[in-house]
């Protein structure tokens, strides 16, 4: 009979059988990422660009591929519509969607500046079409509303779409409960609101 082999064998071969597993998980991983962005929309490509958190950016890569059944083209169908009815009232609650350009000759920033302000969650960006968008009601008087970076920033990784219906979606408990975020914060909540609020912002998230 066999002896064992020493422990420290046994473990080293467990750890190579882990390497060589974690290496062909990659190599199928990478195949199936460069055939999702092959067959991806513009809209998808944005989408995943635009996504702050990598697993949506993960769910949402391989929608494009040529389904295999009938059915799967037509719940793909189905989906892109109802994300194109959703985007379309999320930009009329908005006010409207401005470019990246519209936004800096407005603030008086130039336009890189804006994407920096976007990527330190100063100010809301979705993704729309093949580019970022900005939602005009995160806007006053030429300026992001007050406060709007800590709110962005209790959100975490929620999809930036989402985080729009958050923001202009009425909230209970402040004011006549008809307020949304964003009125909430034109207003210049004193402290305490507005740690009721970020907490709210942070509980919706998590």
């Amino acid at each position: 009979m066999a002896s064992p082999a020493p422990l420290s064998a046994q473990a080293g071969g467990r750890t190579a059988g882990r390497d060589t597993l974690r290496r062909k998980a990659l190599e199928k991983l990478t195949l199936a990422i460069a055939r999702a962005v092959e067959a991806s929309s513009d809209d998808t490509l944005a989408d995943i660009v635009g996504s702050e958190d990598l697993r949506h950016a993960l769910t949402i890569a391989p929608r494009d591929i040529a389904p295999e059944a009938p059915a799967d083209l037509e719940a793909i169908k189905k989906a892109r519509e109802h994300t194109a009815r959703f985007r379309d009232d999320m930009a009329q609650r908005a006010g409207g969607m401005y470019d990246r350009d519209h936004v800096a000759a407005m603030v008086g920033v130039t336009p890189a500046a804006i994407e920096k302000q976007r990527q330190r969650r100063q100010i809301l960006g979705v993704p729309y079409g093949a580019e970022i968008r900005y939602p005009a009601v995160q806007f006053a008087n030429g300026e992001a509303v007050p406060y709007l970076k800590r709110v962005l920033e209790a959100f975490g990784d929620t999809d930036p779409w989402e985080q729009l219906m958050l923001l202009t979606t009425p909230v209970e408990g402040f004011s006549d409960g008809s307020a949304t975020l964003l009125e909430l914060l034109k207003g210049k909540p004193r402290p305490d609101a507005l740690r009721q609020i970020v907490g709210l912002a942070s509980a919706w998230a998590a």
